[in-house]
């Protein structure tokens, strides 16, 4: 019997276009949850367990093929900064069955991954800590994800080249497959000036099936993706962020935008058009968002080509 990791893979690599889902943490925070950080999202695990599963049901019922489990900030580190230390495994054992839950209630193909984050602030690399501290934590927190059954793993939202190299190689000693994710800045660069190439060669692992960027943008994830594009002929991804912003206490502060969802598809029709296979939804996005990328890029009209797409592709080649 094939494995899901083997399921995973094949699915990444034959499938036009894969939807992830959008936002968890932002939306637990407009669903009435009250998140803060250190811990940010991940006590809803623990609080809240059928509002976690809620919201990856309605994921997958907008048109999600990939569920990302509430374990952004599920690592010891981050519990420890609370003093609830001991319960940082519960929490990430919880919401993996949560996903694997609403994955089978979804009665089609679709597939959970295990999201895990850097140690410290994602928008502070000169917080990342040294390389035995960042060896030790990502083993760990790779490994507890491996062991509770996750599809694939997620390493993502990595602001620092030398994170990047650990976190992607603790996820490829697992082996299971894996996409790793980075948040850069307009120029193609990792936030501590890692410039894009250098740090898809330094994640070149053995698992790897993906390179995404996320939480960050429309307009920041453009000018990256274009540099990405001449630097990397594997599966690309993009996840940028909806209305809102970041929030030092809250995480984030939301906003409502009448036409940010359209901007979103728009950004997406373009990206798809220009070769990204995965798109799904950072921060600030809703099942509102998946549902309208769902329509958009998994519907073809009767010419062969996506709604919309024509005038995209158009723009794209002038983009490029």
């Amino acid at each position: 019997m094939r494995s899901q990791a083997e399921s995973f893979t094949d699915f990444i690599h034959n499938a036009d276009t894969v939807i992830f889902s959008g936002a968890m943490g932002t939306e637990l925070q407009r669903r009435g949850y009250a998140t803060a950080l250190p811990l940010w999202s991940a006590t809803a695990n623990l609080d809240v367990p059928d509002l976690v599963q809620k919201i990856h049901d309605d994921y997958f019922d907008a048109g999600a093929d990939v569920a990302i489990t509430n374990t952004f900030r599920t690592a010891i580190r981050a519990f420890r900064k609370s003093g609830r230390e001991s319960e940082a495994r519960d929490a990430l054992k919880k919401s993996v069955a949560i996903a694997l839950d609403s994955k089978k209630k979804s009665g089609r193909q679709v597939f959970v991954g295990g999201s895990f984050a850097p140690l410290e602030d994602c928008y502070r690399p000169d917080l990342v800590p040294g390389e035995i501290e960042l060896r030790r934590e990502h083993e760990v927190h790779a490994a507890w994800l491996a062991e509770a059954g996750v599809d694939f793993l997620l390493p993502e939202t990595i602001n620092a080249g030398l994170e990047a190299q650990i976190m992607a190689e603790t996820a490829s000693e697992t082996g299971l497959p894996f996409i790793i994710s980075f948040v850069v800045d307009s120029d193609g660069r990792l936030l501590d000036g890692t410039p894009l190439p250098e740090a898809v060669q330094r994640t070149e692992l053995p698992g790897r099936v993906g390179i995404s960027l996320n939480c960050r943008p429309i307009d920041t994830m453009d000018r990256a993706f274009q540099k990405l594009l001449t630097h990397y002929d594997g599966v690309i991804g993009l996840y940028p962020n909806g209305a809102g912003h970041a929030h030092d206490d809250l995480g984030w502060c939301i906003e409502d935008h009448d036409d940010g969802i359209q901007d979103f598809v728009g950004s997406a029709l373009k990206w798809k058009s220009a070769g990204a296979k995965i798109i799904g939804g950072c921060c600030g996005t809703t099942p509102d968002y998946i549902r309208a990328l769902h329509r958009e890029l998994k519907k073809p009209s009767g010419d062969g080509q996506f709604p919309l797409a024509s005038s995209y592709a158009a723009a794209a080649r002038i983009w490029y």
